[in-house]
């Protein structure tokens, strides 16, 4: 019995060094995952603050694109030889000038830059989808070619601009008009017409 007693010490003792091994290493895994833990979140940390610059990168060089292609638009104007530069209105019955109004930078047989201001104020434009620019060779407004819409260019300015460097399109053209268009841009005009302007019958008024 003595012999078998000091068996089962012996084991018990194992058993307990077993156990406290066993504890020493859930420790060092837990230590160990807390570690990773940090590591990650540093890591993580470390991705958010990357993808903020990178946004912040990206957001600079489009404002420089969009500079660099403001500049080139001011250049190729003051250099057009057959430029026409007018504003346009609309009018009410007693002849007052309503918003929005617009103005326009053509030159003939090369582009078309259509600015145009305060369209959020045109009835209807609380459902508009698109503002789209139309064009037409005479009267016939029903026969209008899409040139295309307006884009957001100054929101403190609330100014929208449109621009076509085609020649081929503005051949076609011998006026232009806005519509709101609520289902986004169209096939032909929807809205009431506005801001019409007459384009390859005016005469260029800046060398």
């Amino acid at each position: 019995m003595s012999s078998e007693r000091d068996l089962l010490a012996r084991k018990l003792q194992e058993k307990e060094e077993a156990f406290q091994n066993l504890q020493m290493e859930l420790a060092s895994v837990r230590e160990q995952r807390q570690k990773d833990l940090l590591s990650s979140a540093s890591f993580e940390a470390q991705i958010r603050d990357l993808s903020a610059r990178l946004r912040d990168q990206d957001r600079t060089v489009d404002q420089q694109e969009a500079f660099l292609a403001s500049d080139r638009d001011i250049r190729e104007l003051m250099g057009a030889r057959q430029l026409y530069i007018a504003d346009v209105f609309d009018v009410d019955q007693n002849g007052t000038k309503r918003k929005p109004f617009g103005r326009i930078f053509y030159t003939k047989g090369k582009s078309l830059i259509f600015y145009a201001f305060d369209l959020d104020q045109q009835p209807g434009s609380r459902n508009a989808k698109a503002f789209q620019v139309w064009g037409n060779s005479g009267e016939e407004r029903s026969k209008a070619l899409s040139l295309g819409v307006f884009y957001m260019d100054s929101e403190s300015n609330r100014r929208w601009v449109f621009k076509s460097d085609d020649p081929a399109v503005l051949a076609q053209v011998n006026a232009v008009f806005v519509t709101v268009e609520p289902k986004g841009e169209s096939k032909t005009p929807s809205g009431k017409p506005f801001l019409f302007a007459y384009l390859r019958t005016a005469p260029a008024n800046h060398p």
